[in-house]
């Protein structure tokens, strides 16, 4: 029963004071621990590996030093054991004090009557319980104080034991001077270990910096951005000369990706722009036949036809114009020769009762790397540009022509011509030297806008000589194909 009454009494507590029965538990995520920079894990592995080579050296430096003192005073030991620790009697000091031992020696004789002749103070002498008879030198404690005596004890014919041992104070001072000497030479080598070691990890660690610097200008935008180049034999210089090709294959993909997104945009908007006239004039008859204002119905259509047709060769040259922008020729060497006069054939068949010529001035065989398709293009669509806009009895010339790098086709007429003013423009998309006429003849404005971005993609230029009633001249300067030995 007070179980429970205290329970309960706990539990109204609880409610009354607006404190939680149950506390919620808050699982906290255990961050791991930051990974040191690769500099600090190579000080401290250098630093480390230092230390412990310092520290053998050292234990190796005083075990040997230590082994030498105490062979010595092994020696001493036993050379006194049977010089002059060998005649100690009751009567040693008062027979001969020359034979007086050394002041940080003790001789101690037990003799078989019980009675203990020393050297020096009893309460000073060495504990001796443990000596051997007989054995060799061994260390061991002071019966009073925290001296180390090495002792060696040895029977005498009379029967006496004496027992020969000697402070091991300098000896053990000496050891202990020379390990604070190791010491702090290992704090001083380390040390400079330390500052050397800093320097040499900073230098050669330099072109990893110089590479994430390089990483995080090119993330801000900058992809023109080069790691500099070191020597190939070496591991830096192999991770640049590796990133360098990453970093170029890289910047051309997204060139190549805005550059396509640019033809996109540019489609649609040319599309969307030189298509508003002829949908609003289509929009426009419609209207115009469905509310009664005419009722010529073979007028009304024979308009929306040509309308139909303009958009329609509207849309295929901007499709062409963006296939000539965007895709890859079918590279091959070209016999130019025998390209300009297909293409003189096949002008002769679309433009019938048209002059067109075709001269061949080349002091050696026409050779080009192209694609003979989009080269058989170029030269059709400029001189079918000819025919169109030079007028009814204008005649079109193409001739052959080259020097020691290049190959030259000029395609002339003698027709109207073209201004100054409009000659500078005549590449552009859209842009037409006499719009009314273009609109009749039903040009687009982008035959020679397709021309020029297919001769650019052939490594190649076009330019345009031209007098207003003396015709105009285009000449296609490509480069000539190295011919193998």
């Amino acid at each position: 029963m007070s179980d429970t009454t205290t329970n309960n009494t706990n539990t109204q507590a609880s409610v009354s004071g607006g404190t939680p029965v149950r506390e919620k538990t808050q699982h906290r995520r255990i961050q791991r621990p930051k990974a040191l920079p690769l500099r600090t894990w190579l000080l401290v592995l250098m630093v480390l590996v230092s230390g412990i080579g310092l520290a053998m050296s050292s234990l190796a430096v005083s075990s040997i030093m230590r082994n030498v003192l105490y062979t010595r005073v092994d020696t001493e030991l036993n050379d006194a054991l049977h010089s002059w620790a060998s005649n100690l009697d009751e009567t040693f000091y008062t027979q001969d004090r020359s034979r007086r031992p050394p002041t940080d020696y003790v001789a101690i004789a037990y003799y078989p009557n019980g009675s203990v002749v020393s050297t020096g103070p009893m309460a000073a002498i060495p504990d001796v319980r443990d000596v051997y008879v007989g054995g060799e030198p061994m260390s061991v404690a002071s019966t009073e104080g925290d001296t180390e005596w090495r002792a060696v004890a040895a029977v005498k014919p009379d029967g006496s034991v004496v027992v020969v041992a000697k402070d091991m104070t300098t000896e053990n001072s000496i050891l202990k001077g020379l390990a604070i000497v190791q010491v702090i030479i290992a704090a001083v080598v380390m040390l400079i270990i330390a500052i050397v070691g800093m320097w040499f990890i900073h230098r050669a660690l330099r072109p990893l910096r110089v590479v994430e610097k390089t990483a995080s200008q090119i993330a801000a935008g900058n992809l023109d951005k080069r790691v500099p180049e070191w020597p190939l034999h070496t591991e830096v210089g192999q991770l640049a000369a590796a990133l360098n090709v990453m970093l170029g294959q890289l910047q051309n993909s997204v060139v190549d990706a805005q550059e396509k997104e640019q033809q996109m945009r540019r489609f649609v908007g040319d599309a969307s722009h030189e298509l508003r006239t002829p949908l609003t004039s289509l929009r426009g008859y419609t209207e115009l036949y469905r509310s009664g204002a005419t009722q010529d119905a073979e007028f009304v259509f024979s308009k929306i036809d040509a309308e139909s047709k303009r958009m329609s060769l509207l849309v295929e040259d901007l499709l062409s114009l963006t296939r000539a922008e965007g895709n890859r020729l079918d590279m091959r060497q070209v016999d130019m020769l025998e390209l300009v006069l297909s293409v003189g054939s096949s002008a002769r068949a679309a433009f019938a009762g048209r002059t067109i010529n075709v001269n061949n001035e080349a002091t050696d065989i026409p050779i080009v790397d192209g694609d003979p398709d989009r080269l058989h293009q170029v030269l059709l669509n400029l001189v079918s540009n000819g025919i169109r806009h030079g007028g009814e009895d204008a005649s079109v010339t193409l001739t052959l022509r080259d020097d020691e790098e290049h190959v030259l086709i000029d395609v002339s007429d003698d027709g109207k011509g073209i201004s100054p003013e409009d000659a500078s423009h005549i590449f552009e998309r859209f842009y037409r030297a006499d719009t009314s006429r273009t609109r009749d003849t039903g040009g687009s404005g982008l035959g020679l806008a397709i021309v020029k971005s297919l001769v650019e993609q052939h490594g190649g230029s076009i330019s345009v000589e031209s007098e207003l009633g003396r015709g105009s001249v285009f000449t296609v300067c490509l480069p000539k194909a190295e011919q193998a030995d």
